[in-house]
């Protein structure tokens, strides 16, 4: 017998069910089906994509999209000792799932929990000014983000950091951490840490924003800075484009620039010209561009 076979073999769950959506769910996937362990890869109908089914297909994964109240009673009707991870995934698993005996459920958050709870942490780390941020593998229950911790990895967050690129170091560091732990996670040999409630920050929602999406130019070089990588996505435009009010005009762009000045000065220069809003502050020249007008 090989070491997969005494895994499969030895491992506490009969069954084994990615749910979500993203690079992470899909190599966490493949790591499963090499371990030769029954597995099933779900995509809400929300978050439906050719991504995962193509994947899957080529990997000779069995895959299932269901919607909520599909996704609610297939959950209910496993009577099988079930492994669920939870990767990227917006469904939420209500206490009639997470009471079942039968059933566990782990789950992928971008952020060092218990910081920054919820929706699109990333952008909060970066918008906070933090020095570092990071991923956590946690046990689900039925408060969001709430679960005993499994593990951390932590990375540090520079002036250059956008939430774009966070999520990239996220994708590789979080299948790093799910590598290490997940033969521990099937053997039911995991020493979790509990989250401490006095600790726990509010929970972030998908549609709240960094100071609701709004640039201000009375801020200083650091948290203007920090607002544009936290609210920068790249070509994902997670948070849509930001906006920034100059003699009563809104505008909303969709470039920036930040470079160093010569100038020393504190005071804070602000010019428009060429379709560029052009902010000098703390030796500092950011410079935004294609401006469009909006209400």
């Amino acid at each position: 017998m090989n070491i997969q076979d005494e895994l499969k073999e030895s491992s506490k769950f009969e069954k084994i069910i990615v749910i979500g959506v993203g690079t992470v769910a899909t190599n966490c996937a493949k790591l499963l089906k090499e371990k030769n362990l029954d597995l099933l890869f779900i995509e809400s109908r929300n978050d439906n994509s050719a991504f995962a089914k193509n994947f899957c297909e080529k990997n000779n994964i069995e895959y299932v999209q269901l919607d909520k109240e599909a996704l609610t009673n297939f959950f209910l009707n496993l009577d099988q000792n079930t492994l669920i991870i939870s990767v990227s995934n917006r469904y939420l698993f209500p206490a009639s799932i997470l009471s079942k005996s039968n059933i566990k459920v782990i789950n992928y958050h971008g952020a060092l929990l218990p910081k920054y709870p919820g929706r699109n942490a990333e952008a909060w780390a970066i918008y906070s000014n933090d020095t570092t941020a990071g991923i956590t593998w946690h046990y689900v229950v039925e408060v969001v983000d709430a679960g005993a911790i499994i593990t951390q990895k932590a990375i540090a967050i520079t002036t250059k950091t956008t939430s774009f690129s966070l999520l990239r170091i996220f994708s590789k560091i979080a299948f790093e951490a799910f590598s290490e732990i997940i033969d521990n996670v099937l053997l039911d040999e995991v020493t979790a840490i509990q989250q401490h409630n006095t600790e726990r920050q509010s929970i972030n929602y998908s549609w709240q924003k960094p100071n609701n999406g709004q640039l201000d130019l009375g801020w200083n070089s650091e948290q203007l800075s920090a607002f544009l990588r936290a609210m920068d996505y790249g070509p994902l435009e997670v948070l849509g484009l930001p906006f920034v009010l100059y003699q009563n005009v809104k505008y909303e762009f969709s470039n920036y620039k930040i470079a160093e000045e010569c100038s020393s000065s504190n005071d804070t220069n602000v010019k428009l010209e060429n379709n560029e809003l052009v902010v000098i502050v703390n030796g500092f020249k950011i410079t935004l561009s294609n401006l469009k007008v909006i209400e």
